[in-house]
């Protein structure tokens, strides 16, 4: 009698049974712990994730949240919180027969201040594991494309280009944030949202590379905007480059849900988001942990500029008040 529910809150670490690293690509690596109770069932699954900018993680899933985009439920742990040392010493109990998971756990996991647990979803399978074709074919494809589109949307927001360009997403950049369901959540979605992060430049709104990203964007959105119901340019240049390196073949429709989830994703922030809420999620965020050795929860969410963020938000809407607007059906 397998329990599939993933509790993240009231977690008995002392009924760790198994501890399973599991690589979801960019230098991703989780924990997958598995819980059982007293009979050897399985009661409980979380994974556990760390990084180098958890505090800009943390502050994406929030936006995230707010547009109402598939991310696994969540909370942080720091090193100050008794719960943090119960965890520590239960996975390293737990994995002493397995030396590199150990040293892993050790070095990588337990040297860092803050650690996420997160909502574990079974079934779940990586950009490059899918059988493509079959994925995304049918009336179950035509959502799945949209619902990828609404997702782009938000990457384009909250990374501009920094994590690479359309054209070169592949499963180490954008598609390494996502992992990929046959059925749907209770709330529709077919994917999860592992990776997110946000990266702001804060130079100078003069400054020739910040003046770059923001026409990057500009083009990407009135490429698909002046003619909706055809391909894009920038649509096709990424269609091209899966088929091309990783031989993963989208049909010239799939670009077009693809787009069509991109409106309505630049529909929700622009009708959700403003300066206020970036300002007032980044201030909320600084105080949320008691202890900060080497300010690096500070480092990470001071390193959120919001002046940027705005900027982008700006052009972004835009383009929904000068096109999106004419061409409601874009959207339906």
């Amino acid at each position: 009698n397998i329990n599939q529910y993933s509790n993240i809150i009231n977690i008995e670490w002392n009924n760790i049974q198994t501890i399973e690293k599991l690589d979801y690509g960019d230098s991703n690596y989780y924990l997958l712990v598995t819980f059982f109770n007293e009979n050897k069932n399985i009661i409980n699954k979380v994974l556990l994730k760390t990084s180098s900018t958890i505090a800009q993680e943390v502050y994406a899933s929030v936006l995230e949240n707010i547009l109402k985009l598939p991310i696994p439920a969540m909370r942080l742990l720091d090193f100050s919180m008794d719960e943090y040392f119960d965890m520590s010493r239960n996975l390293l109990n737990c994995s002493t027969n397995d030396q590199g998971l150990n040293e892993f756990i050790k070095y990588e996991i337990l040297d860092k201040s803050f650690i996420l647990v997160m909502e574990y979803r079974e079934n779940g399978k990586r950009f490059n594991e899918l059988n493509h074709k079959e994925y995304f074919s049918g009336k179950k494809g035509e959502k799945k494309y949209r619902q990828l589109g609404r997702i782009m949307a938000f990457e384009l927001f909250c990374n501009s280009f920094f994590r690479a360009s359309p054209s070169n997403w592949d499963e180490n950049t954008f598609f390494s944030n996502l992992i990929f369901y046959e059925s749907p959540s209770k709330n529709g979605w077919y994917f999860s949202l592992i990776n997110s992060n946000i990266i702001c430049l804060s130079n100078s709104i003069f400054t020739s590379v910040y003046r770059d990203h923001i026409n990057k964007i500009k083009l990407f959105l009135f490429s698909i905007f002046q003619n909706p119901n055809s391909e894009s340019t920038q649509l096709k240049l990424m269609k091209d480059h899966l088929n091309k390196y990783l031989n993963i073949y989208l049909t010239s429709s799939s670009s077009v849900y693809i787009q069509k989830g991109i409106a309505k994703g630049i529909k929700s922030m622009v009708k959700s988001l403003s300066l206020p809420i970036l300002e007032d999620t980044k201030e909320k965020l600084k105080g949320i942990v008691k202890m900060d050795n080497n300010n690096i929860w500070k480092k990470g969410i001071d390193s959120i500029y919001c002046p940027f963020l705005l900027d982008v938000l700006d052009e972004i809407a835009l383009e929904y008040s000068t096109n999106y607007r004419e061409k409601t059906y874009f959207v339906k």
